[in-house]
């Protein structure tokens, strides 16, 4: 499968909509169930622009999706990130071709020493991806959000570029 990473587009809108209304993306993340087309196009709008948008596309459409957004100030060195892919197109390294395309923008282009995610504890698979990426679990806040009716916890996460400010 051929799959490029670019910058999201205007015209991703309505295959952005299509993941984030999906019931792993949901279960993955903080979104609610039946979000809007206006709630996602927000959504996917940088906040900043220093803020990174990125779409992974196969088949012609946006098959997953990534944002970096830096800090300001006295945490301009470090960002966040989220990370999100098609069901139908789970497994097949689209999560580590946007997360790597990520991580080179913070590190080679933005001198981000620091990124940052938090992770619900039973995303195994999301933990082993950010894990082969270089992020260490740095703690877990319990009862951090709340999903399918129950609390449940969430690991903080980190990966410090190598060689970087210490």
């Amino acid at each position: 499968m051929d799959v490029t990473v670019r910058a999201m587009r205007e015209a991703d809108l309505p295959d952005l909509f299509e993941l984030y209304n999906q019931p792993a993306f949901r279960s993955g993340t903080l979104a609610l169930p039946y979000e809007s087309v206006e709630a996602v196009k927000a959504w996917a709008t940088p906040r900043s622009p220093r803020d990174l948008h990125l779409v992974a596309e196969a088949d012609g459409r946006a098959v997953g999706a990534a944002a970096l957004r830096p800090f300001y100030g006295r945490r301009a060195h470090a960002a966040e990130f989220w990370l999100g892919v098609n069901e139908d197109y789970a497994g097949r390294g689209i999560g580590s071709r946007l997360l790597a395309a990520i991580i080179d923008t913070a590190e080679n282009w933005l001198n981000v020493t620091r990124i940052e995610m938090t992770v619900f504890v039973d995303n195994s698979r999301a933990i082993a991806l950010y894990e082969r990426f270089g992020f260490e679990i740095e703690g877990t806040h319990r009862d951090a959000s709340f999903r399918d009716g129950a609390f449940v916890d969430v690991h903080c996460m980190a990966r410090l570029r190598p060689g970087g400010v210490r």
